[in-house]
């Protein structure tokens, strides 16, 4: 049975003269053209220009905003806790202005210190408009004791203060007082975060939502006119918390946000903290976030040199957001740039200042006075002691709930829990996009295959070739069988682990040289082949094979490309996933009336487990190696831990095919059991495959 026509003139010489087919760019490359397809189709997808009604971008916002908060993990917003538990532990002043050393929790031991400014001769109004300043990366410690950034950016709330506002500043998680993480992913190789759907950004927007809750609640505060600004991350934090509440009526971030193709085409990932990032799982490009601000007053300021937020994208953005600010509100958006790097220049607070006495004091008055430091950091401080029950340190691994596991009642309810499954691995691996189908963007291609090499030994015949993986990407096959009779009409699919690719290498330098009966069988018993008669096909994915990347050198170039997978609405592991079904698509199209297997070899079971679950056609049978008990060893699926774990997956897989696992171990026996309880009934055989499990490459 053949799956390509035989080419019988063969060159292969430009094969051997590099040391390897494998080329660590080429994997690369191919990771950045894929990339860079999918922030095309973002584009397509987010394009704010078809919208010619406020009405319909108004309808649109609301189920926006409900995927943004699912992108930031938050809590219900409607079961916020009136109680913050609200503790004033000192007062500082000079003439113009006093100062609340003010700690709150937004939850249950997820404290937030911070400083309020107030007018020490307030206008004669009994209510006066508020701003919440939300804190970049500026960290500030003595004799290694946190003051918190609020008291590096204390000149901005000084400022106000003494113009009659109402000022807040927050302490972020990481750089505040009691001190958690940031960089989950950046520094400390963190991959369950994506896939419990965690992000510090959606700690940040939600303690300044919180924030805004006190703020409201204060007798000196008019509710009707709060305003939000900080910059680098408190300028990202502004876009965030703005975007998910509506009682903001003012909004001006500040070197906190530029478009999709800058973070991952431009790889200002690189320059990037996690906290600056949603769990992109609904495929948003930066200008759906800024334009969720609209109908409200927004100011967009920038720097000309930036190099984490260059002007170019920014101006993107807004260049996006003028079309619904257009519709309704047109001189409620502006945008200021000056000159300078990533720098707190005064020019840009300048604007900060009259844009807020505008929408907020409700008059432009002359700025003659720079924004400056009034007090000691070590005098803004909070707390005397870190108070034991704090839950900031590990708010990583609680904000975001995981699933209960599931026992169905019956069959049907099993049925609809399977379906809910399948759609949502469905989703994760494919990428989604904001309010369309993919098909909307993604139309769907013939297959065209391109033939790489071919090559015999002694019976043993091996072919190569590649399809595409839209958008963008490819998937190398090699497709092994022998020369029979009767072709066999079973074929057994393998997504190969990177241990293959040497093999495959090996079996066509074999090729070129004196055939010999022994080293082939040699080389069949290290790939797991010998005695095996069925037609087997190796599937290599990006990433994977000639697709590899280097281990990650002084750059981190295979860290950020697996962060801006996720900016992108991906991860790594889904989009192996998706190339692994595409070869599988092309298969049963070249043959289908063939038998199909699926196996796993190591290092691969999990990417085998969820073709399995969306295989296109009927398998005769699902081989799986040692499985992780769950998604918290870092097998990223956007979310996924917050609707399913690997037991419910390997239940709906097995409710579709025959399945047998490796029980080697107590964890693949306790996933068996967590599977036997799901379906009530015994439907694993575990088996022992060490006899068949190929050997690693010398």
């Amino acid at each position: 049975m053949h799956i390509l026509p035989r080419v019988i003139a063969l060159s292969l010489i430009s094969f051997f003269t590099c040391s390897s087919w494998a080329r660590s760019e080429d994997g690369i490359a191919l990771s950045r053209a894929t990339l860079a397809a999918r922030v095309d189709e973002i584009e397509r997808a987010n394009d704010l220009s078809h919208y010619t009604n406020a009405g319909t971008w108004a309808l649109d916002q609301a189920t926006l905003r409900l995927q943004l908060i699912e992108m930031l993990g938050l809590p219900p917003l409607e079961d916020r806790d009136p109680d913050l538990k609200v503790q004033i532990t000192g007062t500082l002043e000079d003439d113009q202005v006093i100062v609340e050393k003010i700690v709150f929790q937004s939850l249950p031991g997820l404290y937030v210190t911070g400083n309020l400014f107030r007018p020490k001769s307030p206008p004669d109004a009994n209510r006066l408009p508020a701003i919440l300043y939300v804190c970049g990366h500026g960290q500030v410690k003595q004799d290694g004791i946190s003051l918190g950034n609020k008291t590096y950016y204390q000149q901005h709330p000084a400022w106000f203060a003494q113009h009659g506002y109402i000022c807040l500043a927050i302490d972020t998680v990481q750089l505040g007082e009691i001190e958690g993480i940031h960089h989950g992913l950046y520094r400390y190789d963190r991959w369950d975060w994506p896939a419990r759907g965690y992000t510090p950004a959606g700690v940040e927007a939600w303690n300044a939502l919180r924030a805004i809750d006190y703020l409201i609640s204060r007798p000196d505060v008019d509710p009707e006119k709060l305003g939000i600004t900080g910059r680098s991350g408190g300028g990202a934090y502004s876009w965030y918390t703005a975007a998910i509440d509506p009682r903001i009526a003012a909004v001006v971030p500040v070197a906190g946000i530029t478009d999709l193709r800058d973070h991952v085409i431009g790889e200002c990932v690189r320059g990037h903290c996690d906290c600056m990032y949603m769990v992109n799982r609904y495929g948003w490009d930066y200008s759906t976030l800024a334009a969720m601000i609209h109908p409200r007053a927004l100011l967009i300021g920038n720097t000309d040199e930036d190099p984490i937020f260059p002007l170019d994208g920014v101006v993107r953005v807004h260049s996006q957001v003028r079309h619904p600010y257009r519709l309704q509100s047109k001189d409620h958006l502006g945008i200021q740039w000056t000159t300078g790097g990533h720098d707190d220049t005064q020019e840009l607070q300048l604007g900060c200042f009259v844009w807020f006495d505008r929408f907020l004091h409700g008059e432009r008055r002359t700025i003659t006075q720079p924004a400056e430091p009034r007090f000691e950091r070590a005098q803004l401080r909070v707390l005397d002691a870190i108070p034991k029950d704090q839950r900031v340190t590990d708010v990583q691994d609680w904000f975001v709930p995981e699933a209960n596991p599931i026992d169905p009642a019956n069959s049907t309810q099993w049925d609809d829990i399977q379906r809910s499954i399948q759609r949502e691995v469905a989703g994760s691996v494919q990428g989604r996009v904001p309010l369309g189908k993919l098909s909307d963007v993604r139309p769907r291609q013939p297959f065209k295959p391109s033939f790489v090499f071919e090559a015999s030994v002694l019976g043993r015949n091996l072919t190569c070739f590649d399809i595409e993986v839209p958008p963008g990407s490819k998937c190398r096959i090699v497709r092994s069988r022998r020369n029979l009779p009767t072709p066999n009409k079973t074929i057994r699919i393998i997504p190969a682990n990177q241990a293959q690719w040497p093999l495959v290498e090996s079996f066509f330098r074999m090729s070129h040289g004196r055939e010999d009966a022994k080293q082939l069988r040699d080389w069949e018993e290290q790939v797991g082949l010998a005695d095996d008669e069925r037609e087997c096909v190796w599937v290599f994915p990006e990433g994977r094979g000639p697709w590899a990347w280097p281990s990650d050198g002084p750059d981190k170039a295979g860290l950020h490309l697996r962060r801006s997978y996720l900016l992108c609405g991906w991860s790594l592991e889904g989009r192996q996933i998706a190339g692994i079904l595409k070869a599988m698509e092309f298969l049963l199209d070249q043959a289908p009336d063939a038998r199909f297997e699926l196996e796993s070899q190591s290092e691969t079971e999990m990417l085998t487990l969820h073709a399995a679950l969306l295989s296109p056609m009927p398998l005769e049978r699902v081989q799986l190696g040692v499985l992780p008990a769950n998604y918290r060893d870092g097998f990223v699926l956007t979310g996924i831990l917050r609707s399913w774990d690997v037991p419910q997956v390997l239940a709906a897989v097995a409710t579709r095919f025959p399945l047998s696992i490796d029980a080697d171990s107590k964890t693949d026996l306790h996933v068996a059991r967590d599977v036997e309880r799901i379906l009530g009934r015994t439907i694993l055989q575990t088996t022992d495959r060490t006899e068949r499990s190929p050997k690693k490459s010398p």
